[in-house]
């Protein structure tokens, strides 16, 4: 197995031919995809790396119950496990709901396609990892004091806060963004490999975030 980093390159700028060429391709680019697909569910764990690799004493979260930060390597397995099957679950929806209202038979185009939109999270889960790093090194090097001492100069406490505080708005920018531009390559891809219009497009892949979204909490549950 070989990846091909110019059909890489070009689902994040020029999708609509990097997907037709996947699509006619299909016998040349299914493993890869297969490969991309794992490769990107794996590297989503290095989001829960820094909550890993940063040790956090327990005077911080002191009285509060529902704090629940992953403590291990199984976290990490668990959340590459979900993440994997998740997509396993929303590409084999894809297809067969796809089929059934007059989008494309070949599971193998579909399969690749679809597996090939996992592109955009390579540099956007890289910038998120970074960012959360980040912030919990901020978050770790405050001493605990500043949140015990019941007399604490709040000005004080707030200006401590700032860096974590940027961070995390620099995290959920991101992520917005990761998450629009997930949205259009998904629609971009359902509409080359079905020939699919926007609307038919966009619809399908509403109802397949929906549904993978209620299989995925049932069996995590």
């Amino acid at each position: 197995m070989s990846f091909n980093l110019d059909i890489i390159l070009r689902v994040i700028t020029a999708p609509n031919s990097a997907f037709a060429e996947i699509r006619d391709n299909e016998d040349k680019y299914f493993v890869p995809s297969v490969g991309l697909f794992l490769f990107t569910s794996a590297l989503g764990a290095l989001v829960l790396l820094p909550f890993v690799m940063i040790p956090f004493d327990d005077a911080y979260f002191e009285g509060v119950d529902d704090v629940d930060l992953p403590t291990g390597d199984a976290d990490v397995v668990l959340f590459v496990g979900n993440s994997i099957l998740s997509g396993f679950v929303s590409v084999v929806l894809f297809y067969f709901m796809g089929k059934n209202i007059g989008g494309n038979a070949n599971w193998k185009k579909v399969f690749s396609v679809i597996f090939y939109t996992h592109v955009p999270a390579i540099p956007m889960t890289i910038i998120i990892s970074i960012l959360v790093f980040l912030m919990m090194g901020s978050f770790a090097s405050i001493d605990s004091s500043y949140f015990m001492a019941p007399d604490g100069n709040e000005e004080k406490l707030l200006s401590v806060l700032g860096p974590i505080l940027i961070y995390g708005g620099l995290i959920a920018i991101v992520g917005i963004v990761f998450v629009v531009w997930l949205f259009i390559v998904s629609v971009k891809a359902i509409k080359v490999v079905n020939g699919f219009g926007t609307g038919k497009a966009f619809g399908l892949l509403i109802l397949v975030m929906i549904i993978s979204t209620i299989v995925s909490a049932l069996i995590s549950s």
